[in-house]
């Protein structure tokens, strides 16, 4: 049998050979480092939610809640920084070391948390699954992972979230079985608990109650002589949010040490000012560049407060999570303290779609906040004033509230008399990117009580593209015309898929 260190050679080598074929096209080397979800379809080049890894410029493209293709800027810094990286002659050509130590320092910049300790993590749920693992090595009881909205998450956070297994393969390639535990994180020890932020109905919950819920959960549990891990849900895939952060301080104060937090802040939609408060508070934030800044999916990442940085020295990372995690993946001083016995050095396409997520991130942040505000409000009035009357679709009055504007993600109801809502929605999709006329996308389906929404959401390559018209001169109408030019492509387009569905319904 090879040993580690044999193993961790030979990943280098292939890392490094990849690195090299891959000089010539980026868009694949961005594909690598994730589970199958990413992996491009030989003909069409697609991966699994429809996109590229490459700039789709031809394509109108909304479906930032999901997955996006890279934008020029983001694939333009994605190359040059590959560049840097596998040739030696080009300007400020680095070391691997150098290259990922680099990245977490720009990674926590951007965030507002410079000096913050970063791990990399190749999705939103492998996210979840590593801050788990940090808890439980800090926690010497039985656990209960208390989590928000699992059906406005990730498809796979439940299994996530109770240390399992939630793909048929890691983001480092090794083949395991979906649902089963993880080495280091045992079934019997670890209990997952789903927090509702909406009724049975589909409405939206109040803040009070979901708060109160968790609450009541959390002294339950303690009770029981269990520790807990609270979330924060930032952004929901509908753009709802569940447990204030005021609400998680009081439960982490009900038994400091034994309650922990963390800020599901994946969608990256909030202020992001807020990430370092969370950090002060001693909270575990988890965020992702693949949604709102539009880097091909999937770039995740986990920023720790110092408190639970020195706690973990000395501890027990859980082993089964070594499949999941590179070297490479944790800043210097994360492995200079830590001494976790590494299997895999590092996952350089992960790296790499961090920097294309970068390039819109610090890029954003040159843009005055009531700019974007604005921005956001006039993208959303667009899709109101569209979607108000047309036939197929409705944005549903328990979905018009004032996170519209906030997160920027308007959902809209999709409406069938013959098939069920879900099943019309996902065809809608479908045929948005594939029928003939405009390669358009949403967001994937998400199930609302005993309807199905299509998401329609606003990324950072739009407010970047309309705030750039602005500082040249053009009026706000002038410099939101093209994307609302898109916009009217997109409702013409599934008018025209809807009266074809219907047709077919009667047929």
């Amino acid at each position: 049998m090879p040993t580690r260190d044999a193993k961790a050679r030979s990943t280098v080598k292939s890392q490094q050979k990849l690195a090299a074929a891959a000089s010539a096209s980026p868009a694949i080397l961005m594909a690598s480092g994730g589970d199958k979800r990413i992996w491009l379809d030989s003909v069409s080049g697609r991966n699994r939610y429809g996109t590229l890894t490459r700039p789709a410029e031809d394509e109108i493209s909304f479906s930032s809640s999901t997955a996006s293709s890279p934008s020029a800027l983001a694939f333009a810094a994605a190359t040059q920084s590959l560049s840097r990286l596998i040739n030696p002659a080009a300007a400020g050509a680095v070391t691997y070391d150098v290259w990922f130590n680099q990245l977490h320092q720009h990674i926590a910049a951007a965030l507002g948390c410079a000096g913050a300790r970063t791990i990399l993590a190749s999705s939103g749920t492998d996210a979840e699954l590593l801050g788990l693992g940090i808890v439980s090595a800090l926690s010497p009881r039985p656990l209960t992972n208390v989590f928000v909205a699992p059906d406005e998450t990730g498809n796979g956070v439940p299994q996530a979230a109770a240390g399992r297994h939630f793909s048929d393969i890691t983001a480092l390639g090794l083949a395991v079985q979906p649902g089963e535990e993880i080495a280091g994180l045992a079934a019997e020890r670890i209990e997952a608990r789903a927090i509702a932020i909406r009724d049975e109905a589909g409405r939206q919950r109040a803040a009070v109650d979901i708060d109160a819920d968790m609450i009541a959960t959390v002294e339950g549990e303690l009770k029981k002589g269990r520790d807990v891990v609270v979330h924060v849900l930032d952004t929901s895939k509908t753009g709802l949010t569940g447990v204030t952060r005021d609400a998680a301080k009081y439960a982490a104060s009900l038994a400091p040490g034994r309650v922990r937090v963390m800020i599901d802040a994946c969608q990256l939609r909030g202020e992001i000012d807020d990430l370092r408060d969370d950090l002060a508070n001693g909270f575990i934030v988890l965020v992702t560049v693949s949604k709102f800044f539009a880097a091909p999916p999937f770039a995740g990442a986990l920023l720790l407060p110092d408190d639970i940085v020195a706690q973990l020295r000395g501890a027990s990372f859980p082993p089964g999570l070594l499949d999941y995690t590179a070297a490479q993946d944790w800043c210097p001083s994360l492995r200079d303290e830590l001494k976790i016995d590494f299997t895999t050095e590092m996952n350089i396409g992960l790296g790499l779609r961090w920097q294309a997520g970068l390039a819109n991130l610090q890029r954003f942040n040159a843009i005055p906040p009531t700019m974007a505000a604005q921005i956001k409000r006039e993208f959303v009035d667009a899709i109101r004033k569209r979607a108000f009357g047309e036939d197929g679709f409705f944005i549903h009055p328990d979905d018009d509230g004032c996170h519209l504007e906030s997160r920027a993600i308007v959902n809209l109801s999709v409406t069938s008399e013959e098939q069920s809502s879900m099943v019309r929605a996902k065809a809608v999709q479908e045929q948005l990117r594939q029928a003939a006329g405009a390669v358009c996308h949403v967001g994937q389906p998400v199930r609302v009580a005993n309807r199905a929404v299509l998401r329609v959401a606003l990324s950072a390559p739009h407010v970047i593209a309309v705030s750039e018209r602005l500082a040249l001169g053009d009026g706000l109408p002038a410099a939101m015309a093209p994307l609302v030019s898109q916009l009217d492509t997109l409702f013409e387009k599934w008018q025209q898929i809807h009266q074809g569905l219907a047709l077919s319904d009667a047929s």
